[in-house]
């Protein structure tokens, strides 16, 4: 290579390395200058408590010394986060809510010096002692520069407590195998109404439900609580049996939160431990012969209460105690037994003295007790069941009955009484058609019922009109086997004689009278049959009424005389 020609590649390559520095230069200049020319912050709360309104205030300044222009600020708000209905409402077409957590607004150009701030509200949610971390970003593009440019900034606050109180609430040590109860209690200290809010409960392994107090929302292990206001609590009381080994320990999780874009957002949790015990008393019980027995209003239960010593070691001077729930049991009528009734406390006390096996149980040895109650007839509350509490040493059993809806049913006849204008001769006549009202009243407490239904049969000679009231009423007739059916479907319920959950219907009959009735009163209509399925007990409930004749007992204007076929 000649000289010229290595001078020539030397000035070319200085030239090179001058444009390379030229270009780091100016890189670095880009890059120094969007990270000095504006100064972005968010000033917010450092704590607050979850469920609280807060008030995001981003700021920012252009420092440099040429315009801002195409500036956008995207402000992303915690997770679990609610933005304010003001700004999710507002019609500004500058303001564009991006998703269920961010804002982006359009700003104007952003002059040299000068300094703007926005304002961004919204509700944050989040489990005790978590972080709510939001996010601020503001893009934008110098004057008589095409590259944009973009600034971010976080501000960080720590969710200090829920005000809300939450806790479960179940046995330290439980039998294997045998069922128990747990209580979960809320109460809201929030200054707001809640809505939406569920309770979802994570049950260990060997956890079987059995059933819940109230019923759960989905599948076996999560509630709906509703509209919750501050000051307004409730209790959720689930009950299961466990199964594992002796001395193991069960941890029984329960949350409190919300549903939220298909994930589960916690508020409250509270965790509860117990441990597996072994049976040291088997315990049955039979209520009127029965494991299962649904009682009624006014029922009178004979509770036979059986005890077996399952332990390795023999027992000895037991107390056996029942505690009865006086909302339900008439303690005027409560029969003890052996046992020792204290009507003050509610409960029957049996030891050595009256039941020998008490004094002294031996391995496998068993004893036995038994009592009566009666059932008030004057129930007042929906969903009512008969708690008794026992008590044998350290084991302790709930016995829960559930009782059943409470129906009043009525058939009555009319002739000059009800909504239809009847017609024909009193006493009715050989060769005449005379018409009759027949009224059906149904009266239901305490439970729900589902697929409702009154029948009964019309006679011979008797027809129905096709008068109807309501009109709507879902009242059909099979003329083969003459029954008159009204499907009535659900009826809801009502806790006491003051609140009357009532249903009824109307229908018009027509009766002709055959030559082998004269001289006769004639039954017209059949017993009124009422069958319901009630769906706090899970069975069916049914009630009579006697039948309806043509004296119409009910319609003070027809006399017995008047009831005789002529």
């Amino acid at each position: 290579m000649n000289k010229n020609m290595r001078n020539k590649i030397i000035k070319i390559s200085l030239v090179v390395i001058a444009v390379l520095i030229a270009l780091t230069a100016w890189y670095w200049s880009q890059n120094t200058h969007s990270k000095e020319v504006l100064k972005l912050e968010i000033l917010g709360p450092s704590s607050i408590e979850a469920g609280e309104d807060v008030n995001y205030i981003v700021k920012y300044k252009n420092n440099g010394n040429v315009r801002l222009e195409n500036a956008r600020l995207i402000f992303e708000y915690p997770e679990n986060s609610i933005i304010s209905e003001e700004l999710r409402e507002n019609e500004d077409d500058n303001i564009i809510i991006r998703s269920s957590q961010k804002v982006e607004l359009i700003l104007a150009d952003i002059q040299p010096g000068e300094e703007r701030s926005a304002n961004f509200k919204g509700t944050v949610y989040g489990e005790e002692n978590s972080t709510a971390i939001s996010v601020a970003e503001l893009e934008y593009t110098p004057r008589n520069l095409t590259a944009s440019y973009k600034s971010e900034t976080t501000h960080t606050t720590i969710i200090s407590g829920v005000p809300f109180t939450f806790e479960v609430n179940l046995p330290t040590r439980v039998e294997s195998g045998k069922e128990f109860t747990f209580d979960i209690n809320y109460f809201s200290r929030i200054d707001r109404p809640l809505s939406d809010l569920r309770i979802k409960v994570s049950y260990p392994q060997g956890f079987e439900f059995k059933e819940s107090r109230p019923k759960p929302s989905f599948e076996s292990n999560e509630w709906e609580v509703g509209v919750l206001n501050k000051g307004q609590g409730g209790r959720i009381e689930v009950t299961g049996t466990i199964k594992g080994d002796v001395d193991q320990a069960k941890i029984i999780k329960a949350e409190l939160g919300f549903w939220q874009d298909g994930r589960f957002i916690p508020l409250k949790s509270s965790s509860r431990g117990m441990q597996l015990a072994a049976p040291m008393i088997f315990i049955t019980y039979q209520i009127n012969g029965k494991s299962d027995y649904v009682a009624s209003p006014g029922d009178y239960l004979y509770y036979e209460v059986f005890f077996k010593n399952t332990g390795e070691d023999f027992l000895e001077n037991l107390f056996l105690t029942v505690k009865l729930n006086e909302s339900v049991v008439d303690f005027n009528n409560v029969q003890a037994g052996s046992g020792n009734f204290q009507k003050s406390a509610g409960m029957i006390l049996w030891d050595s003295t009256s039941v020998s096996q008490l004094k002294f149980l031996p391995t496998m040895e068993e004893g036995r007790v038994d009592f009566w109650v009666k059932l008030r007839d004057d129930i007042k509350s929906a969903n009512p069941e008969v708690r008794v509490e026992l008590s044998l040493g350290e084991v302790k059993e709930r016995i829960t009955t559930k009782i059943g809806s409470k129906v009043v049913l009525s058939q009555k006849g009319y002739f000059e009484k009800g909504p239809f204008d009847n017609y024909g001769p009193q006493p009715p006549k050989v060769g005449s058609s005379t018409s009759y009202t027949v009224h059906w009243q149904i009266q239901n407490y305490h439970n729900n019922l589902s697929d409702a239904k009154i029948r009964a049969t019309l006679a011979p000679g008797v027809r129905l009109s096709g008068e109807f009231y309501p009109k709507e009423s879902n009242i059909s007739f099979d003329p083969i086997s003459r029954e008159v059916v009204w499907d009535i479907g659900s009826i809801p319920s009502a806790v006491s004689s003051e609140e009357e959950s009532l249903v009824e219907a109307f229908f018009q009959i027509i009766f002709d009278p055959q030559s082998s009735q004269i001289e006769s009163v004639v039954e017209i209509v059949s017993d009124a049959k009422f069958s319901a399925k009630d769906e706090w007990t899970n069975s069916t409930i049914s009630s009579e009424y006697r039948s309806i004749d043509t004296t119409l007992p009910d319609d003070p204007s027809v006399t017995e005389e008047k009831g005789i076929v002529e």
